[in-house]
């Protein structure tokens, strides 16, 4: 489920009181009175309070955010999904939320209904085994989900629906016809048999349920199969109708089906049980609509045609309906009307993968820069030309040829007209073209006559392309891109269209090309985001914030173009691996169902699995992995790390590690070493290859040893300011590592490296701060001892004035390199005496800079900053192996 938290701000229904209104309540007599071919009315059992009497209860608000999750025909299509929609329905992260569930038709069963039809029309017979067969796949679902006790009440229900539907397929085969209506009443029968077995599923698993026949609150007119929804008219009802039902329960509504105001039975059309989910969301004002269905949200293009196409992390209402238009299966036009009043976020989101984090659909981000978001196309097409020289003074042109379209329900997917030519053409589905010819010749019969219109043509077998984005007015040269990229790839363009709006640039090609256009164009457009498979060797506090950190920046980073795929995390144990993607949320905890590590074997792993751009992060402290670094970069695998035990290895090992960086052609970034907030290794890299010579170093490079300084400054003895650190989370988990200069040392040496002074940390000369005698001891008796030292320091610091104290990092002028105690004195302007807290400071001075050194400050080295620093490391890996 999504991990948002719903804006608190939201309104929402009045909720509560006793359920009666629009539910089948499992009592033996729910629903079967039903008047044949229309919803139940008001004054069925079942269906009584304010919907009997017509008056609606007071708005009111609710202390509770209201969810509403739909579930298509494959999510509820066997048991064992329908055991899952309940476990997603009721996940904890919408706890405290009135719970608000659209089912639709168990998978498969309404085309079976249709068969049926289709079947009773020709007399085939073969409608009476359909209906068997659809009935005894519910009769299966019952047994297996709902309760004993409550069997028999629901299996009435649903066998009285069945009953009707039998009643009405025999009056088709009767009369060799199903008109509109009756096809409505027969393909509804699907939700309205799953809903009451869905319901008791909820039930038979502990939660409180209730099933609701939208029938009873969502309000059309009589265009069967696709009626129009009265908006005013259902908001009422359906807040009367939920406001029925008690807060702990969760409401199961029927997807796809609706009434008119006389109670006949109507459908929402394709993708109708969307529908019916955003039109509940948007009548009680809900805080988010769930979509769930099969594929991981909206996709950049259409994976058949594009196998790098990716699920987009976020579209604006009015993108997600541009690609819907022109042809994105997962959604309907219409479906984002019902949220826009209300600024309501949409999300489509995988049953069969939770853990994806989907796409989320809302108001436009100011913040996102214009661009193209994915490629689509409607196949399938035909090019309806009105040709003549005068076409364009025709009275009334527009109306004359688009009315008898619109009364025919014909959509017309773009239209293009060029006046030079005298001519407009129109792109519609191939199957109408003849239809439509013949229409539009009887609308301009006249002209046709005069001569004003020379001819209305279909030129078949064609495709509209369309790429969907924002800011296209705003983004100069993107149409021209659009149209160059087409002709690079050899596509020829029979009609084009930019609308008014800001959305879509479209173009008619020949069906035949249709692929080779959308993939160009996706190309073309930096959707093929850059994919890096990420492992992660470590799971320790740095582990889990990069694991933590990347799952909440991946919509970030795929908005800048880079789609990172977490293919593996490991710890000193067990490494779980899966190259198509694991959840950064979940990973660390998942990691018990790994594989024994292997660190000698991971190299084969990774190479063997043939992914594009891997990058490995090094988030230990492990001298046995920083070995395998060297291995890894010659395999062509980029490692970034923030070790310190890699960073201050001998100067031959270090080399080792540089020369295979170069052979594999693979980065070895190590930013996060030392300063990592102050982006000091990039700048200091950067000096050397622009022909800077570095003379001086100087610094305070651990924040540990900053903090006790600081402390002790303040008056704290040493004992109390190294407590002190370790309880604020600064300190080593032997606090010596920190005290005895060991880590300042490697930082100095991997800074001195990187302007070319080749030392190991072993060549720096320390200062100790571990008490002699203190070195070797148990941890418990360090700590014990420990204020042995305070006496000593308490001398050394003598008369010493506040700020002249820190452990500084110095690699002279004079080649010599060490790190120490010294007095640093705030009157001679020393950056290193302003230093609070655990923060940290580097002065460098160079040729270039003279007497005007660049100067580097900030706070030290925590799991958070570190964090940041690696996963930018990733980035800059990812791009440079592009």
């Amino acid at each position: 489920m999504p991990r948002r938290t719903p804006r608190s701000g939201r309104r929402t229904a009045k909720i509560g009181g006793t359920p009666r209104g629009g539910q089948w309540s499992g009592r033996e007599d729910a629903g079967a009175r039903w008047p044949r071919h229309s919803a139940p009315p008001a004054s069925a059992s079942g269906w009584g309070g304010a919907l009997a009497s017509g008056s609606l209860p007071p708005e009111a608000v609710s202390d509770r955010l209201i969810h509403v999750a739909k579930f298509g025909g494959t999510s509820v299509g066997t048991p064992d999904r329908v055991r899952r929609v309940v476990e997603l329905s009721t996940s904890p992260e919408t706890d405290g939320m009135r719970r608000v569930v659209v089912s639709s038709a168990f998978g498969g069963v309404t085309d079976r209904l249709l068969a049926a039809i289709e079947a009773a029309v020709g007399r085939t017979g073969a409608h009476r085994e359909i209906l068997r067969e659809v009935r005894e796949r519910h009769e299966a679902a019952l047994l297996a989900l709902v309760a004993e006790a409550e069997q028999a009440a629901v299996r009435m229900q649903v066998e009285t629906l069945f009953t009707e539907v039998g009643e009405l397929l025999y009056g088709v085969y009767l009369l060799r016809q199903c008109d509109a209506r009756f096809k409505d009443a027969i393909v509804s029968a699907g939700e309205r048999a799953s809903v009451p077995i869905v319901a008791a599923a909820f039930r038979a698993a502990g939660h409180g349920a209730v099933a609701l026949d939208a029938t009873a609150f969502v309000r059309t007119d009589d265009g069967f199969g696709e009626a129009a929804v009265d908006f005013d008219a259902t908001r009422g009802l359906v807040r009367a109708a939920l406001a029925e039902v008690p807060d702990d329960t969760v409401a199961v509504v029927t997807g796809f089906v609706a009434s008119t105001a006389d109670g006949v039975t109507t459908t929402l059309g394709r993708s109708g049980s969307d529908y019916t989910a955003t039109i509940l969301a948007g009548a009680l004002d809900a805080a988010e609509c769930v979509i769930w269905t099969d594929v991981d949200g909206v996709l950049s293009a259409d994976p058949r045609q594009v196998p790098d196409a990716f699920s987009l992390p976020r579209l604006s209402y009015q993108e997600a309906a541009e690609l819907a238009h022109f042809g994105a299966k997962v959604l309907h036009p219409r479906t984002m009307r019902p949220l826009l009043r209300g600024g309501i976020p949409l999300r489509i989101k995988n049953t069969l993968r939770p853990e994806a984090a989907g796409t989320e659909i809302g108001p436009a981000d100011p913040d996102v820069p214009p661009s193209i978001r994915a490629v689509t196309a409607i196949r399938d097409a035909a090019l309806i030309r009105v040709d003549g020289a005068s076409v364009l003074e025709v009275p009334d042109l527009a109306r004359r040829i688009f009315e008898p379209l619109a009364e025919a329900g014909v959509p017309v997917f773009l239209v293009a007209q060029a006046s030079a030519e005298g001519s407009i053409g129109l792109a519609i589905r191939q199957a109408d073209a003849d239809a439509v010819v013949r229409l539009l010749e009887r609308a301009l019969a006249r002209e046709l006559e005069r001569g004003d219109v020379r001819s209305v043509r279909a030129e078949a077998g064609g495709a509209v392309v369309a790429a969907v984005g924002s800011g296209m007015h705003a983004a100069a040269g993107l149409a021209g891109r659009f149209f160059a990229t087409l002709a690079s790839a050899h596509v020829n363009v029979r009609a084009v269209a930019q609308g008014g709006g800001d959305h879509t640039i479209s173009a008619v090609v020949a069906d035949a090309e249709a692929a080779l256009a959308v993939g160009a164009l996706h190309e073309a457009f930096a959707m093929r985001r850059l994919r890096t498979h990420l492992v992660v060797v470590g799971a320790g506090s740095l582990g889990r914030r990069l694991l933590a950190l990347l799952d909440a920046q991946i919509p970030r980073l795929l908005d800048h173009g880079l789609n990172v795929v977490l293919a593996g995390v490991a710890d000193s144990r067990r490494l779980l691996w899966d190259p198509s993607g694991l959840d950064p949320a979940s990973a660390a905890d998942r990691l018990p169902e790994g594989d024994p590590t292997d660190l000698d074997g991971l190299v084969t792993r990774l190479t063997g699995a043939r992914l594009e751009r891997l990058v490995v992060v090094d988030a230990t402290a492990s001298a046995a992995v920083a070995e395998r670094h060297a291995a890894w970069l010659g395999a062509g695998v980029a490692v970034v790390t923030p070790n310190k035990e890699a960073t201050g290895r001998s100067a031959a090992a270090w080399g080792e590690a540089q020369r295979a960086s170069r052979v594999g052609e693979a980065p070895y970034l190590y930013d996060a070493s030392v300063g990592a907030g102050l982006g000091l290794v990039g700048r200091l890299r950067d000096l050397v290859r622009t022909g800077d010579r570095v003379l001086e170093i100087e610094g305070v490079l651990s924040g540990t040893l900053s903090y006790v300084m600081n402390r002790m400054r303040d008056g704290a003895a040493f004992s109390e300011a190294v407590r002190d650190a370790r309880t604020a989370g600064l300190a080593e988990p032997d606090v010596r590592d920190d005290l005895s200069g060991r880590d300042v040392a490697r930082k100095l040496a991997l800074l001195a490296r990187e302007v070319g002074v080749a030392v190991s940390a072993a060549d720096v000369s320390v200062e100790s701060l571990v008490p002699e005698g203190l070195e070797a001891v148990s941890l418990e008796t360090f700590w014990e001892r420990l204020p042995e030292a305070d006496a000593a320091w308490q001398a050394r610091l003598g008369g010493a004035s506040a700020g002249e104290v820190q452990y500084v990092a110095r690699l002279g002028a004079d080649g010599a390199i060490r790190a120490g105690v010294e007095s640093v004195r705030a009157e001679a302007g020393s950056l290193l005496a302003a230093l609070r807290g655990s923060e940290i400071a580097v002065v460098v001075r160079t040729e270039r800079t003279g007497d005007h050194p660049i100067f580097f400050q900030g706070p030290g080295a925590s799991a958070d900053v570190t964090a940041a620093v690696v996963l930018a490391d990733v980035v800059r890996a990812a791009e440079a192996m592009r």
